[in-house]
């Protein structure tokens, strides 16, 4: 039997850097602590290890987070703690990606108020980062990034 079917599945498209678009389930860890529910995707993107399974066509599939270039989730929900996106400071930002595909959408930066520029977002931990609109999430890996604005 397969330990997949433990974890929370997020559809997702993955592209990699060669352009290979993937179609399929991420998985994501369920979390015993704060926050409550499961983890993240971008939280997922973030940890240490190398590698990341998706489900393709049934079959789980790993990935080097190294060859992806932007993971896309739609309907996602929104910072579910009501304290933490009072917090939260949006952003509109445009980033394009090697290839030139280009992305707008908004951010919310939990910084510290000393650390809150959209530069001290994008150079935050973490390879990834997140922008999105209401439909859908762009998870975005800063290595692949050729240049990105601030719109507001």
């Amino acid at each position: 039997m397969s330990d997949w079917g433990t974890t929370t599945r997020v559809p997702a498209e993955v592209v990699l850097a060669e352009g290979i678009v993937l179609a399929g389930d991420l998985h994501l860890y369920a979390r015993p602590t704060y926050p409550p529910g499961p983890e993240t995707v971008l939280e997922m993107l973030n940890r240490q290890e190398s590698f990341f399974a998706l489900t393709l066509d049934g079959a789980v599939t790993f990935l080097s987070k190294t060859q992806v270039v932007v993971v896309t989730c739609r309907d996602q929900a929104a910072l579910a703690d009501p304290d933490r996106a009072s917090a939260a400071r949006q952003i509109e930002l445009e980033v394009v990606v090697q290839g030139g595909t280009e992305f707008r959408g908004r951010a919310a930066l939990e910084l510290p108020p000393s650390r809150s520029r959209t530069l001290d977002y994008l150079n935050g931990a973490g390879v990834f980062f997140a922008i999105g609109t209401e439909e859908v999430s762009w998870y975005v890996n800063k290595s692949r990034v050729r240049i990105a604005r601030p719109l507001d």
